[in-house]
């Protein structure tokens, strides 16, 4: 294990330097479905051939909006995310998808005038998902953040959303089911030897910019990395397994109900307790890599 030892930054940095961007307005109902397919109709088949993907539980998608929650690691590589999103907008659906993705990555997306919203991208806040749930949307969310994309290597086959409880409250207050998104390979397309959480937490990257981690890791071609810093890398091309677990349902919940920490902690338990479980039995028998030989 990499340890990082604490540092001290200049006093030159401070609150007003590494202070974000005032969240910049979404427009979910510019969602363009057809470029959103054409997109996903190109880069699919190059994914799910290069990651060998295999699927289940694809009839378990409803027909009617929903909050889809998956893990997602590797890195940039995130190969869980591109294969559902992908995979969803590429099939004729009854329900319309949407994403939220990360402030930072939001923002750089939008600064270099990139069609996010056009291609079913929010930044990831909960009145987002609220608005495009109530609006009719399915809309897919990853709670583990950049600690999930970051997770070491050794934790790679672990489902962890870090006390992220949004995603039930979301979906409590919209009334819509839960569906886990299970995905197994992604933390083998490089491998992270620490997160670096510690260093995030000392140099305010976690306060003031809303990243949680600072990771040591190797890709390939060249090797160790630092950092969330982009780079030339490209991803091992690891087996990817998908799972699509059944939606669960909120019978009997109320949207009073997210106001209730009991409720919205039993429901958040329930969901890791099933996507662990898959997870489990997906990377059984696993070899790093190359995927199950069966």
């Amino acid at each position: 294990m990499v340890r990082l030892s604490k540092v001290s930054l200049p006093n030159t940095v401070n609150a007003n330097f590494v202070k974000p961007s005032p969240p910049m307005e979404d427009r979910f109902e510019a969602f363009d479905q057809k470029l959103a397919t054409k997109v996903a109709k190109m880069y699919l088949p190059v994914l799910e051939t290069y990651h060998r993907a295999t699927w289940h539980g694809l009839d378990n998608i409803p027909d009617e909006p929903f909050l889809g929650v998956g893990n997602h690691t590797g890195m940039h590589f995130m190969p869980e995310s591109l294969l559902w999103i992908n995979k969803y907008h590429s099939e004729p659906r009854m329900v319309p998808m949407l994403t939220l993705i990360h402030h930072l990555t939001h923002l750089l997306g939008r600064s270099v005038k990139l069609p996010v919203n056009e291609l079913g991208f929010l930044e990831a806040r909960r009145d987002n998902a609220l608005a495009a749930l109530r609006a009719g949307y399915a809309v897919t969310v990853y709670p583990g953040g950049d600690r999930d994309v970051a997770r070491p290597f050794t934790e790679r086959n672990r489902i962890n959303f870090f006390d992220h409880l949004g995603y039930v409250k979301t979906a409590l207050k919209a009334q819509v089911p839960i569906l886990p998104i299970v995905g197994c390979g992604g933390g083998e397309t490089l491998f992270v030897l620490n997160s670096g959480e510690k260093f995030a937490e000392w140099t305010g990257l976690k306060r003031f910019v809303k990243v949680h981690t600072w990771p040591v890791y190797w890709s390939f071609p060249f090797g160790m990395h630092v950092g969330h810093w982009p780079h030339l890398e490209l991803p091992l091309p690891s087996q990817m397994s998908m799972s699509i677990l059944r939606p669960y349902q909120l019978t009997g919940f109320k949207p009073y109900d997210a106001d209730d920490p009991t409720v919205v902690s039993h429901i958040n338990r329930e969901i890791l307790k099933l996507m662990q479980a898959e997870l489990d039995r997906l990377s059984k028998g696993r070899i790093p890599v190359i995927g199950q030989l069966k």
